[in-house]
């Protein structure tokens, strides 16, 4: 019985302890995470915020609007900076206008159109260099909303401001957890509040009204005025405003147009809606508060900014990710008949985003490849006049022999004035 127990005890209980303790002796696995704590604001105060401040350096460039002396380079939700454009050759940024949540942009006379995520803000920007918030239009743009109260779908309506909050920025912080190699579950840190809405931390051609000038958008541009109107367009509509009260806009109607609607441009009493499945012609003449669609061209998918001149559209073509593309070229369309467009030309290029025309020129930028400038009198046969390969360029307004370049790092500006000796005169 001894000699038994003694077998046991030598053999069996090193087994069992080695069994229920292994646990103990492996190495003990960690993983740190980063907890991000929302900062919370009311909307109120929010909005207090959007307003002039001293000018700031141009990290990254976007859309584009030239009004009088002045151009407003919008900065992709952070705001719009205000750069005096009495001289080219010397350019000066002289203001911000810090608009989170701001993309694009329109100008009627001493009135700024822009948008803060779901608002239409409106600007008095009689003085440029203190520029005021006037008026906010709430839930004008539902796609874009971030009020997770209220009716998103009833534009200018929803509750108090004060008692709304929003994410004006983050605390981090870091956590150390056990983490288990075998396991594919994976802790999910989250603190948020149902009742708040969320702002990142970073991320033309025009009709004049009498004494109220259009300022000139670039081609990819969202917002367009015509006369008393504000046209913008949506991931799927094209919305129009009553603007003949400056400072007060009204909404008045949206009509689908297509999924993923990119551009507008303006021509005369008819808007030109680029999509990534086509291009599409609007009238608003005889409704203006509510466009009618009066005609269609379609293409293979891919990104798709327009401009027209009146017999033809121009529109470029790119694979862009984000719309799913594979060509890159330059399509011309014979628009004469609006309701029976079709296909002049295809030119193939590298890369080509924004584009602009002034008489027979026709300016194009082809993303690294610089931007192009072609003789357009034979839409059958363009002939490339100059690339300037000064940068990676994204959009450009050209008027009166001066081109005003949206570049991945600044603004260049060139003269055309000459075709025999286009040349940068400026950079910001």
């Amino acid at each position: 019985m001894k000699r038994g127990f003694w077998f046991f005890g030598r053999f069996c209980f090193p087994v069992l302890f080695a069994f229920l303790f292994a646990g103990c002796m492996k190495d003990r696995i960690t993983k740190t995470y980063q907890i991000r704590t929302p900062v919370y604001e009311s909307l109120s105060k929010y909005r207090e915020g959007i307003k002039s401040q001293p000018p700031a350096g141009i990290s990254i460039t976007g859309k584009i609007t030239v009004a009088g002396k002045y151009i407003y380079l919008s900065e992709p939700y952070k705001g719009i900076h205000v750069v005096d454009n009495s001289n080219p050759s010397r350019p000066v940024n002289v203001s911000f206008i810090n608009i989170p949540g701001n993309e694009d942009m329109a100008v009627r006379g001493n009135t700024l159109y822009a948008d803060a995520y779901g608002d239409l803000v409106t600007f008095d920007i009689s003085d440029p260099l203190h520029v005021v918030a006037k008026n906010f239009t709430t839930n004008a743009f539902p796609d874009h909303s971030i009020y997770f109260a209220g009716d998103a779908l009833n534009r200018g309506t929803m509750p108090d401001p004060d008692s709304i909050n929003v994410i004006i920025g983050w605390t981090t912080r870091d956590t150390t957890v056990n983490y288990d190699p075998g396991s594919n579950v994976y802790p999910v840190f989250y603190a948020g509040c149902a009742y708040c809405a969320s702002v990142a931390s970073n991320m033309s051609a025009s009709a004049d009204v009498k004494g109220n000038p259009v300022g000139t958008n670039g081609s990819m541009a969202r917002f367009s005025i015509i006369n008393n109107y504000l046209y913008t367009v949506g991931n799927n509509n094209l919305s129009a405003f009553d603007i003949s009260e400056p400072f007060t806009p009204a909404y008045t109607s949206s009509v689908l147009v297509d999924w993923h609607v990119e551009t507008i441009y303006p021509l005369k009493d008819k808007l030109f809606v680029g999509t990534n499945n086509g291009m599409y012609m609007y009238d608003v003449l005889n409704s203006p508060d509510k466009p009618s669609l009066i005609g269609s061209f379609t293409h293979v998918r891919a990104c798709d900014p327009v401009i027209a001149d009146g017999d033809y559209a121009y529109v470029t073509l790119n694979d862009s990710s984000a719309c799913l593309g594979s060509n890159n070229q330059l399509q011309i369309v014979d628009i004469k008949d609006l309701g029976n467009a079709y296909l002049v030309r295809t030119y193939l290029l590298t890369h080509p985003m924004g584009l602009s025309k002034d008489g027979n020129n026709l300016f194009v930028c082809d993303s690294r490849d610089g931007l192009k400038i072609f003789n357009a009198s034979d839409v059958n046969n363009l002939q490339l006049i100059k690339q300037l390969k000064d940068a990676v360029v994204y959009d450009v307004i050209a008027e009166n022999g001066l081109a005003i370049v949206v570049a991945a790092d600044g603004l260049y500006q060139y003269d055309y004035s000459d075709p025999g000796n286009i040349h940068l005169i400026s950079k910001l």
